[in-house]
């Protein structure tokens, strides 16, 4: 694991332990920007310490980068399809009391929605998208050559890894509310239903595995760079 990748393993690790411990407070609202705010800072970070490859003139090109040529299909579908799937399940499904016990203690719960997943998703979204429009019109700053190739790849690692950071969160939420909802379903003395919440655990499972797939490759570093000579590493 290099610089780059243990800046966004630290900031996944605080924003996923800080927004779990929030979620057992009043301070449920938070969890997913706190989430989304420490990954953030660890992406950039870790593009920070990464070196883009520079030379001593700017080349001038005729051609036109267009946002469709960078961004990955992959982490893109699997983010709609996990944020479209969460929006159904809230919509199918009770908003679950608050899940720090207040029902225990106090015999009622302040009420809960998910307002603040939807903004930090949708906020998330546009930032990061914004971010990559600005990596891929961004000038070329070495010149033309091996050095233009090397550039080339420093643009499309660092859309992928935003791309990548992304679908960690969605991701991350997905899952995180998916089993909030099968664990609420799981008490059937309360009106829920047993066969959903397994089926929403299995439903999950499924999210937790984009998670780790999405956060293994923001721990994976995406090329080696020896000299002026950087071999890049496919991503899906």
């Amino acid at each position: 694991m290099d610089t780059a990748a243990r800046c966004r393993a630290l900031g996944l690790a605080l924003g996923a332990g800080i927004g779990f411990a929030l979620t057992r407070t009043y301070l449920f609202d938070f969890a997913p920007v706190v989430l989304a705010l420490c990954l953030s800072i660890g992406v950039l970070a870790g593009e920070a310490v990464s070196r883009r490859p520079s030379g001593e003139r700017r080349a001038a090109t005729l051609r036109t980068r267009r946002m469709r040529d960078y961004l990955p299909f992959r982490p893109i579908a699997v983010s709609l399809a996990l944020t479209s799937a969460l929006v159904a399940l809230s919509w199918w499904f009770p908003t679950p009391d608050h899940p720090d016990h207040q029902v225990i203690y106090f015999g009622t719960a302040a009420p809960v929605t998910l307002m603040a997943s939807w903004a930090t998703l949708a906020t998330g979204a546009l930032l990061a998208l914004l971010s990559a429009w600005l990596v891929v019109r961004s000038p070329q700053n070495v010149s033309e050559g091996g050095g233009a190739a090397a550039d080339e790849t420093w643009r499309r690692t660092t859309v992928n890894n935003l791309a990548d950071a992304y679908a960690t969160l969605s991701a991350t939420i997905f899952t995180a509310a998916t089993f909030w909802y099968a664990d609420a379903q799981m008490d059937w003395r309360g009106g829920g239903s047993p066969v959903w919440g397994f089926a929403l655990s299995l439903l999950a499972g499924l999210g937790l595995t984009a998670v780790a797939y999405y956060a293994g490759s923001l721990l994976r570093p995406r090329h080696s760079t020896t000299g002026d000579r950087r071999v890049a590493v496919e991503v899906p």
